[in-house]
């Protein structure tokens, strides 16, 4: 999103045409191009699912700066009253737009994916009270059940996916998730995606990560994980449970490149990488899944 005094920083311009060359194939230098107004974008755009799209690119658009200027979010605001658009992105930008960062840290796990999947189980409730925002993530209270499932792993195949995960925990020396310290199950859930796109845990691989398990999916709450992502790790708006603030590593030397092109592979997944039970398959070589579900260099 572009104010008429021009873009807020010059990695916004740059990294919307990196995402429209490796999605679309096209090539658009977004600092020449012409505005848009809202009446246009709405004629242009008369689909639901498109104008949800237009506002979630101009919600990643405010995720790359800080402080937000003012007029900028009176702006998205203004786009999303006027398309109709009623997303949970929406919430997130308000938040960090304020400056609140405790309240988007708590909005940002309470409605992406990963929090959708944390307040499914009986006692999760519970657990935040208790143990506060760890809960989201971690866990806070042993789980023989869970740790039992994630060991099973160990003797599988060497060629399965559930064994290449299995090594990634070890070659990482991650905790079991189940055992107190380590990963709860939503958190561990996202682990299945560094195996199949191989991608690292350091932060870029993290923000590629949610990039391509956000692109393959349909999920509620998906595109908010990359979203974050770009809030935390390139804007710096709030804190990740897990890794805390870290500003500007997105634009960092072939950061921008690297997450473009996550996207464009999570697109191309012909499976929805966040709507699979990665037990039920654990045992299928690793190779035959990323061929059959589309995933490509």
């Amino acid at each position: 999103m572009r104010l008429p005094s021009g873009w807020c920083s010059k990695f916004q311009p740059h990294f919307l045409s990196l995402i429209f060359r490796e999605l679309l194939e096209v090539e658009i230098v977004f600092q020449r191009i012409p505005g848009l107004s809202v009446a246009e974008a709405g004629v242009i755009f008369p689909d639901p699912l498109q104008r949800q799209e237009l506002i979630e690119l101009l919600v990643l658009t405010e995720m790359m700066v800080n402080p937000i200027p003012a007029e900028l979010e009176r702006s998205l605001e203004h786009w999303a009253d006027a398309l109709n658009v009623h997303d949970r992105s929406l919430v997130l930008a308000r938040d960090v737009a304020t400056q609140a960062r405790a309240q988007a840290q708590s909005d940002f796990y309470r409605l992406f994916w990963m929090g959708e999947e944390d307040r499914q189980k009986a006692n999760f409730e519970r657990l935040l009270v208790k143990h506060g925002s760890q809960a989201w993530t971690f866990t806070v209270e042993e789980d023989p059940e869970l740790s039992a499932q994630w060991r099973s792993l160990a003797q599988l195949p060497e060629s399965t996916l559930g064994a290449a995960v299995w090594q990634h925990y070890q070659s990482h020396s991650f905790t079991t998730p189940g055992e107190l310290g380590g990963a709860n199950a939503a958190l561990a859930h996202h682990d299945w995606l560094h195996v199949l796109g191989g991608y690292d845990v350091d932060v870029i691989g993290e923000v590629e990560n949610a990039a391509f398990g956000a692109g393959s999916s349909s999920v509620p709450g998906s595109t908010l994980w990359f979203l974050g992502a770009m809030a935390m790790f390139e804007g710096g708006l709030f804190d990740s449970v897990v890794a805390g603030c870290q500003p500007h590593q997105i634009s960092a030397a072939a950061g921008p490149e690297r997450v473009a092109h996550a996207l464009r592979r999570g697109k191309q997944c012909k499976q929805d990488l966040l709507a699979i039970d990665y037990f039920s398959v654990a045992d299928q070589p690793l190779v035959e899944l990323q061929e059959a579900w589309g995933i490509k260099d």
